[in-house]
């Protein structure tokens, strides 16, 4: 008796398309804001590295804070 399934795979890049959430980042120093719109499991990284970029900037000689804690490169908006 010979059997036959079907098995279907499906792509980690083919998903639904993402919300979009709009962030807003304040420099404390010169009160300046920058907004940005990005999905909301994009790394903040990203974020990050575009704010330094714009504003021109060391990476690494930043913090990126919300609600009074320090927020990492490989958290996500949502």
């Amino acid at each position: 008796m010979m059997r036959s399934s079907s098995t279907s795979f499906t792509s980690k890049r083919c998903r639904a398309p993402q919300e979009k959430v709009i962030l807003k980042v304040t420099n404390l120093e010169d009160e300046g804001i920058d907004v940005y719109k990005m999905g909301t499991h994009v790394h903040l990284k990203k974020l990050m590295l575009a704010y330094c970029q714009r504003r021109n900037l060391d990476y690494r000689t930043l913090r990126f804070i919300f609600n009074g804690s320090f927020l990492r490169p490989r958290q996500t908006p949502a």
